[in-house]
């Protein structure tokens, strides 16, 4: 979209007045060129804000899909888009583009349900290991006191430094750690697949 504005439509545009200040008659072409990539950054707007709040959401991050949802994501958002185009310019309004709008939002949820972890169905289930898991990977940050300099206390006050506390979070690890892969921060440390199933069948062996 920045590429669109700077390299296509403002050139394009200082062109113009140009031509016309020097008494020329501009190009027809730079205002088609200009048009149609405004119109390109038109029907992203949609799927841009959603990225850039995504962050916020691991349904649209945190799995090993997360590329083919990047893709559903990108045509929901023009879909819609297209949507009220259309309703705006021509008064009409084409509800299939909501309807097929709606069918990939779906499949994305559907993708997101998938974890790594799928891959290793037969995880040790046991506690104890479990409890070490997250004690060594999580509590540099989820600590009374972190192990980071720029953190003053845990993320959203969870604290995992005893088999008390894993318990007591058992679902959040269940569907961060296990489920998807929002936690740990990649860029701090990661945690493997045969990691995460042994997260997946401790949660899921619980009584």
């Amino acid at each position: 979209m920045t590429g669109n504005v700077f390299f296509v439509i403002i050139p394009n545009q200082k062109k113009v007045v140009a031509d016309l200040l020097a008494g020329k008659t501009p190009d027809p072409n730079l205002g088609k060129q200009a048009k149609q990539r405004s119109t390109h950054n038109n029907y992203l707007t949609l799927p841009v804000l959603f990225l850039m709040l995504s962050r916020h959401n691991p349904l649209a991050f945190a799995s090993q899909w997360n590329w083919i949802i990047i893709a559903f994501v990108l045509a929901a958002g023009a879909l819609i888009r297209h949507f009220f185009n259309t309703m705006h310019a021509h008064k009409a309004r084409p509800w299939w583009s909501l309807i097929v709008a709606a069918v990939c939002f779906v499949v994305i949820i559907w993708l997101s349900t998938f974890s790594p972890a799928d891959a290793f169905k037969q995880g040790n289930s046991d506690s104890d290991a479990v409890y070490e898991l997250v004690m060594e990977r999580c509590s540099m940050c989820h600590a009374a006191e972190p192990g980071w300099d720029d953190m003053s206390g845990p993320p959203k006050g969870i604290v995992l430094e005893t088999p008390e506390d894993i318990e007591r979070q058992a679902q959040l690890i269940y569907l961060q750690a296990g489920r998807s892969t929002a936690m740990p921060p990649g860029s701090v440390i990661e945690l493997e697949a045969e990691e995460r199933a042994r997260i997946v069948a401790w949660y899921e062996d619980r009584p």
